[in-house]
């Protein structure tokens, strides 16, 4: 944590405006571009939240990485085109479509659904440490407020210099602790009591792990639409170098993550198999350290865990401090100073931080929170987004109202849910997104005018503007 630090002053000394600090001047070259990619997708959710549900359903949480990896396969064809055109945010795209109000609409679900991810992360951290550090007598609000110290105090500095660094150092740290050591200890210790053939039968006897098919299908949709438009990846294509660094960049992230989330539910397959009475599913990972790895590599998987967590965690912040500086701040007042806007997007990550501590205190089951903010950000934004980019015929007037209706269907069909008035067979993400596409057209179709036409942002016969 002290070398984060390190990091993040090191990084703010390179910091002259706000377009180093939101996208790295421009400057990112393909490993720290890789790194920083996989080291915002790979976090608390990706890692502790997927092996705990492995533990329940088994090998069926593979559908959801399916989906993921589809996403960066279409993102790898996506992101050049977008890095051509300089864009540089999802409100960037829409406000260039269909106006400013469009791009306050979607800062505004921005930060909705990235302060809980956020907290998430706080959360993952304090289970851990408590989990690790019971014995110091560390409690799990102090090891939330420690994390949240340490992850504001660097992003504060750095911004995407700072985190993109960071993040390389985290992915390398995890991937030999989690991803070579770990599995190679209980390989190890297993095959010499002969538990080892045993050790990865699925909890159920069913493909879907006892889940409907319906809840299966949702993963799709929700989440290859999340990886399309995830801001944070929009973000680092931004900030690369060369447009022609994205493509194998995305493809390599894509690979990676899918060898992460297979190698995560096999160890939450094996801690089930280990652990049947475990009271939490999310503590699977932190257990098979506690039980297999020796001195010293068991402090390196400690870190490996922090690390994937932090590596998420920044993005979030990063985010929210942009987000309102670019896209709010500065579409209300356009003459706002660069230097003013710096300072706003550190306060701005200096407020929530405080509201993710906030959030951790209240703990709830990663995955869920993290299904419920995805499909708040998917429903939301997804169709407008594809929209501006690609769609003719579409109006202002149907891009907010799909954004509307995406989020008020998905918030109320998820508090039903919780309340146990939603019998569907499927996911509320998955008919929000329904919703809000259909109204897209719908109003599209009766609001469309061909003298008020305008062009999408990636139509070949679009002129790219020269946006810095």
């Amino acid at each position: 944590m002290v070398a984060l630090l390190g990091v993040g002053y090191y990084a703010s000394r390179q910091i002259k405006g706000s377009v180093d600090y939101a996208v790295g001047g421009r400057s990112f070259g393909l490993p720290v571009l890789l790194g920083t990619l996989a080291g915002s997708v790979i976090g608390a959710s990706a890692t502790m939240g997927k092996a705990g549900k492995a533990y329940e359903v088994g090998f069926a949480i593979m559908f959801a990485s399916a989906a993921y990896f589809l996403g960066y396969l279409l993102l790898a064809w996506l992101a050049p085109k977008l890095r051509a055109a300089n864009i540089d945010s999802l409100p960037d795209v829409l406000e260039r479509r269909f106006g400013s109000s469009m791009r306050l609409v979607a800062a505004v679900v921005l930060l909705l659904v990235v302060i809980p991810v956020f907290g998430i992360q706080l959360i993952a951290c304090g289970l851990i440490v408590v989990e690790f550090m019971g014995d110091l007598g560390i409690s799990y609000a102090e090891a939330v407020g420690i994390a949240a110290l340490i992850i504001v105090l660097y992003t504060m500095l750095g911004g995407l210099l700072a985190v993109a660094y960071t993040d390389l150092v985290q992915v390398l740290v995890m991937a030999l602790a989690l991803g070579v050591l770990l599995p190679l200890m209980m390989t190890l210790e297993l095959g010499e009591t002969g538990q080892l053939s045993g050790v990865l039968q699925s909890p159920t006897g069913e493909i879907l792990g006892g889940m409907n098919w319906g809840y299966v299908l949702s993963f799709i949709p929700a989440f290859t639409a999340f990886v399309v438009i995830d801001p944070g990846a929009w973000q680092r294509i931004a900030a690369a170098r060369r447009a022609s660094d994205l493509r194998p960049a995305m493809l390599l992230t894509a690979a990676f993550y899918l060898f992460w989330s297979l190698l995560v539910a096999c160890l939450g397959v094996a801690a089930f198999n280990l652990y049947p009475d475990l009271m939490a599913g999310d503590a699977a990972i932190p257990q098979l350290v506690m039980d297999f790895m020796p001195p010293v590599l068991k402090g390196l998987c400690l870190a490996a865990i922090i690390a994937l967590i932090m590596s998420t965690a920044d993005s979030a912040l990063l985010i929210c401090g942009t987000t309102v500086s670019w896209d709010v701040v500065r579409v209300l007042r356009p003459n706002t100073a660069d230097k003013t806007l710096l300072l706003i997007s550190r306060l701005v990550i200096l407020v929530v931080g405080l509201l993710g501590i906030l959030f951790a205190l209240s703990p709830i089951p990663l995955f869920e929170i993290n299904l419920i903010a995805l499909g708040l950000f998917v429903s939301g934004l997804f169709a407008p987004v594809m929209a501006a980019l690609f769609y003719h015929r579409v109006t202002s007037r149907a891009a907010i109202v799909a954004s509307g209706v995406g989020v008020a269907t998905v918030l109320g069909l998820y508090a039903a849910k919780f309340l146990g008035g939603y019998a569907l067979p499927v996911e509320p993400i998955f008919i929000s997104l329904t919703l809000s596409l259909s109204s897209l057209f719908i109003v599209s179709r009766l609001t469309y005018r061909e003298e008020f036409a305008t062009t999408p942002v990636l139509a070949k016969d679009q002129e790219v503007p020269n946006v810095c």
